[in-house]
């Protein structure tokens, strides 16, 4: 309670002075616990009756560490660096283009490194890797790295340059591999749409878990943003090739919700982790076209 300044006052023992907010906390505790006080407002102090004062400090201990950590501090996201990485693969994209030229029955690129369906079901496994650097024209090339630059940014500012490389090209050569063992029949497949799709997917798999939503508005809005974003760029083209784009979607989604549902971000979360899945990302690509024109 506080005291007016006129009514008699007990023997007192000064408790706490300073910030008056801070005083009328404490002076809440103590009046919940049944414990008088006095709290003089022009000087600042907080004061209990000499008799009181050990029952006064335990309750003050026992609020102070039940509120030592609250308000909870957010803890932001280590910053890492998402425009250079994603413009040097770009890059490495465009540059690739000029060395392998444009589609055509014998080019050696194409022959060498094109998802060809009956090459991957005979153990050439690789293909499902190289086939996402090769396009079939200029027009392609631009399309997918226009697109494909914008969504790896943006994915990269969510988990880190160096996961969601390695988790756009993992889930991108899965969704080759998926598209070769659902249709059997032997084609032929290039470019890096299939990744592209799959980091639409992982994008939306992640957003599943943000929980800012009534759950099946987290569960429907992003995975409906990506089907409806494969009907509406997916499907064009008289080279499209929908299956690989659809199993891409699928592949991501399922990185996604990986990522979204585990500690992985977390745990990858450190500069010198986002290094290395970067480098291994870069490494699985060559490593595949050493061993189709090796």
């Amino acid at each position: 309670m506080t005291y007016d300044e006129h009514s008699p006052v007990p023997a007192m023992h000064l408790l706490a002075h300073g910030d008056l907010p801070a005083l009328e906390s404490l002076a809440l505790v103590l009046e919940a616990m049944g414990i008088d006080f006095f709290l003089e407002e022009q000087t600042r102090t907080l004061c209990v009756s000499e008799e009181r004062v050990e029952d006064a400090l335990e309750q003050l201990d026992l609020y102070q560490q039940e509120n030592l950590d609250w308000p909870p501090t957010e803890h932001l996201p280590v910053p890492h660096p998402q425009v250079l990485p994603t413009v040097l693969m770009m890059g490495a994209l465009t540059l690739f283009f000029f060395f392998t030229g444009t589609w055509s029955p014998t080019n050696p690129w194409f022959v060498a490194g094109a998802v060809d369906a009956s090459a991957v079901a005979q153990g050439e496994w690789w293909r499902i890797l190289t086939g996402l650097s090769l396009h079939s024209d200029g027009v392609h090339l631009l399309g997918n790295c226009c697109l494909g630059g914008v969504l790896l940014h943006l994915l990269s500012k969510t988990v880190g340059y160096g996961l969601a490389w390695t988790l756009t090209i993992g889930t991108g050569a899965l969704g080759n591999w998926c598209n070769v063992v659902a249709r059997k029949a032997p084609h032929l497949s290039v470019g890096f749409s299939t990744a592209v799709f799959a980091a639409v997917g992982i994008l939306a798999g992640i957003q599943v878990f943000r929980r800012r939503k009534p759950f099946w508005k987290d569960l429907v809005l992003p995975l409906g943003s990506g089907f409806a974003l494969l009907a509406f760029l997916g499907t064009e083209g008289e080279r499209t090739d929908l299956g690989a784009h659809f199993f891409g979607l699928l592949a991501g989604i399922c990185g996604g919700l990986l990522l979204g549902g585990t500690p992985v971000m977390t745990w990858c979360r450190p500069s010198t982790a986002q290094r290395w899945l970067f480098t291994c990302a870069a490494s699985a690509v060559i490593g595949s076209w050493w061993l189709a024109i090796g």
